[in-house]
């Protein structure tokens, strides 16, 4: 699909990392993962008490941006067309009530197939799949653990990225 019909503006709409006690361990894991991937992924080190913690965890923050505007500007437009196909049908059903106020029926039609439209973008927008990793990322560092962070962008990278840090670690967590 071509970008610009995306909601999307991140690259890498997937977060793989693995917790380690070790930065040992943790250095040969991001290694390992970037040997066998296809693509140069986005794969950080995060150090215990990390200073540069959020920006490994969202290095794309502009392409966040993007798809908060892409998202909400797409769904909000679709949401209000589908809301306007449901009260013209509801209009055409001949309901009495929906006879008697049409441009009202239209308007509120509109108004909720927007808003919902929004709702749905800002689920995208906040990714409520990645705050799990995210959250459990932050808790390891502030322990005291390394932790290996991946941004793989197709597929198969993220496949390369589990598998490899499954091999060397006990705990690996993806988002979807």
């Amino acid at each position: 699909m071509h970008p610009a019909l995306t909601l999307f503006g991140e690259r890498s709409l997937t977060l793989v990392a693995a917790t380690f006690h070790d930065g040992h361990s943790a250095a040969r894991a991001a290694q390992a993962v970037g040997e066998r991937s296809r693509r140069k992924l986005g794969i950080f080190v995060v150090t215990p008490r990390d200073p540069h913690l959020a920006r490994k965890l969202e290095p794309e923050s502009h392409g966040i941006w993007c798809t908060l505007l892409r998202s909400h500007g797409r769904l909000g437009v679709a949401g209000a067309a589908l809301g306007l196909l449901m009260a013209g049908l509801l209009l055409g059903t001949g309901w009495p009530a929906a006879v008697a106020s049409p441009v009202a029926v239209l308007g509120l039609g509109l108004v909720y197939g927007a808003f919902t439209g929004f709702l749905v973008a800002g689920l995208l927008t906040l990714r409520p799949d990645r705050v799990r990793v995210i959250c459990d990322v932050r808790d390891a560092s502030e322990h005291g653990r390394w932790t290996v962070v991946t941004h793989p962008t197709t597929a198969h990278d993220a496949a390369v990225a589990l598998s490899q840090l499954g091999r060397v670690s006990g705990q690996v967590l993806r988002s979807l």
